[in-house]
């Protein structure tokens, strides 16, 4: 699987579960259980729904089997064992959110497939979605009949073992726009992490953002705060970073970057910034586009490599 299209699955999965906790905190529990519950809602979405689980593993919504509402879940396990729910439910009671993988049931193939399940804790609910495996990913991009006259394929007869080699000429067709879905990513980031300090107040969220195994750090993607005045406040990646003036910081160009982020955030509140910046994955100094936006005198900040 191409490493950006398994990426861009994950990412989706979250921005799934982010979505129904936003409608459960506007609906109420009783509504947002329903809709979560309903086959033909608006979380589901193919092979991808959104089931929630109690705190102790009982499951309360389920978008691809409604039968497994009030079931006892805690002791499942999949094929290889493992269990999983145990798993969710023990990290979601003491984190508050995580990353599981299992084996699962694909209902598109009748298979089972790895599945990676994204799951976050609000008010004793547990959120989940997952994406099964290679299918799931490349499912989500086979050509429309408009893309297979693009490349001289027929859309009807494209059989699943060929989808992956379909993937790949599409990804030509599709790779100016995975930029564009980072950056998006990186404004919702920003976003998040604004209202988990509104509703966790200064002091927590600073740390959690300055924390590496935090929820708001995914590889080479992470939140970062400065105050008005170009202090960092919060850094995930170095927090010797932390209580130091970066100002008058210049990138490789000379070009002092968070100066134009603190002086644009001050008059406009949001905005995005370029510059070059060290890559930790690559190890190379690449483009870097960040959005930033300021909330009560800090200014958030998260930003994407773009090559």
């Amino acid at each position: 699987m191409e490493g950006y299209l398994f990426e861009i699955a994950l990412d989706e999965v979250k921005h799934l579960v982010d979505e129904a906790i936003g409608f459960y905190r506007i609906t109420g529990k009783e509504i947002a259980l329903a809709e979560f519950s309903n086959p033909q809602g608006r979380f589901v979405e193919g092979q991808q729904y959104v089931y929630v689980l109690d705190s102790n593993g009982t499951m309360i919504a389920h978008g691809g089997n409604e039968k497994y509402v009030g079931e006892d879940f805690y002791r499942v396990q999949d094929s290889d064992g493992k269990s999983f729910i145990k798993e969710i439910v023990d990290t979601a009671n003491v984190r508050g959110f995580g990353w599981v993988e299992y084996q699962w049931l694909d209902l598109a193939t009748k298979t089972e497939q790895s599945k990676t399940t994204y799951f976050e804790k609000v008010d004793n609910l547990i959120f989940c979605s997952g994406v099964c495996g290679r299918r799931a990913v490349f499912s989500s991009i086979a050509p429309t009949s408009e893309e297979a006259a693009l490349y001289g394929v027929s859309a009807d007869t494209i059989s699943e073992e060929s989808k992956p080699e379909v993937g790949g000429l599409i990804k030509e067709s599709v790779q100016e726009d995975v930029v564009e879905l980072a950056r998006e990513d990186a404004k919702r980031w920003v976003e998040k992490a604004i209202v988990f300090y509104r509703a966790n107040g200064r002091g927590i969220a600073l740390a959690e953002f300055t924390s590496p195994r935090g929820r708001f750090v995914r590889g080479e993607q992470y939140v970062y705060v400065l105050d008005i005045n170009g202090m960092m406040l919060a850094h995930p990646v170095n927090d010797k970073y932390v209580g130091k003036d970066f100002y008058h910081i210049q990138d490789s160009d000379g070009k002092r970057f968070i100066q134009k982020i603190v002086d644009t955030a001050n008059t406009a509140d949001s905005c995005w910034v370029e510059y070059k910046w060290f890559n930790p994955a690559t190890k190379m100094v690449l483009p870097k586009a960040v959005y930033c936006q300021k909330v009560d005198n800090m200014i958030f900040c998260s930003g994407v490599y773009e090559s």
